[in-house]
């Protein structure tokens, strides 16, 4: 992350205050004119609505949509053809750059608006608002009216993503949210984690939380709101890691959640080696859920298996199952003594 930031911060060291005269005036730029040799006629200037700045001795002048340079030539021009100066010098410098300006908002040093004074993309305006925070993401939304686009910085900066995406002309909304992705549930060491590094799909995420946790289920929900509205997807976990490069394996953005929630559960006591809580594997049967609790004892007979499971009313209903029959969350199997 210092190390982005620097880049970020150098970018703005690479463009003198000449590179300003490529920058187009428009509305609300307050400007300074000022003619060599004819200290009366240097004034500072707000540009109207229509482009326009009103100046002693010709009047209007429409110089919106034009660079400084080129306004600078209009003004010299009138000057000369009015007959009040037969070789005018002019100077126009911009003292207020307000018609083209960018938001940059979230995890920055220095939010707030900032000028498109020369042709400039997001990494330039992010550099200007001082840089992203420690807990600022790498990823970050540009608003374009109605269009949102989320960036990665590291592509940005290394040229990998179109210049379309990452140009800004003035009027864009610029983004910088927490980086943090939530990785909750069956996990070893649940928590927040920051998209910093190579750290980008799921399964990265789910690794660096330690993995699933032996009571963990087998799958994912994997919920994410880069559309603007929380969407949820299920993905296998075993299939995830069998193939990480698969489109299953999504780059997660920040505010992103990954969960990973408990596997349905048998409780099998009575005449068994081992009672207690087990994870139900798919479609496991009743002689899968005693063969893991260790087996039947000495006492203990397949004849006298009982199961107990709730009801659509949340009633438990005892019931005699078959060794085939397949266990649901919260079933428990009752081993009772043999009478023989």
């Amino acid at each position: 992350m210092k190390l982005l930031t620097r880049c970020l911060f150098l970018f703005t060291m690479l463009f003198p205050i000449w590179a300003f005269a490529d920058y187009t005036l428009g509305t609300g730029d307050f400007v300074k004119v000022t003619v060599y040799g004819d200290a009366e006629l240097t004034r500072e200037i707000r540009i109207a609505e229509n482009g326009i700045l009103t100046f002693p001795l010709i009047g209007e002048v429409k110089v919106g949509g034009l660079s400084t340079v080129e306004a600078e030539k209009k003004i010299a021009e009138q000057l000369q053809r009015g007959g009040f100066i037969a070789s005018p010098q002019v100077s126009v410098v911009v003292i207020q750059f307000l018609s083209k300006t960018v938001s940059v908002l979230g995890g920055v040093l220095k939010p707030g608006r900032y000028p498109v004074t020369r042709p400039s993309d997001v990494k330039d305006m992010i550099a200007e608002a001082g840089g992203i925070t420690p807990d600022g993401s790498e990823i970050v939304t540009v608003v374009r009216g109605d269009k949102r686009t989320e960036l990665d910085l590291h592509d940005v900066i290394n040229q990998h993503a179109s210049k379309e995406e990452t140009t800004v002309a003035g009027g864009e909304t610029i983004y910088v949210g927490s980086r943090d992705v939530a990785v909750v549930g069956q996990l070893l060491r649940p928590a927040k984690y920051g998209i910093q590094g190579g750290m980008r799909k799921i399964s990265d995420f789910i690794s660096v939380a330690g993995g699933p946790t032996e009571f963990a289920g087998e799958t994912i929900f994997y919920t994410t709101s880069i559309s603007g509205t929380p969407v949820t997807e299920q993905i296998n976990i075993d299939e995830l890691f069998k193939a990480p490069n698969s489109a299953h394996n999504k780059q997660v953005y920040p505010g992103d959640v990954l969960y990973v929630p408990k596997a349905p559960q048998v409780y099998v006591y009575g005449e068994v080696q081992r009672p207690g809580m087990y994870k139900i594997d798919k479609n496991m049967t009743v002689m899968q859920a005693i063969a893991k609790a260790g087996g039947l004892t000495m006492r203990g007979t397949q004849r006298s298996v009982k199961l107990h499971r709730k009801d659509e009313h949340n009633e438990v209903v005892k019931q005699t199952p078959s060794l085939t029959s397949v266990l649901q969350d919260e079933d428990v199997l009752y081993i009772e003594e043999s009478l023989l």
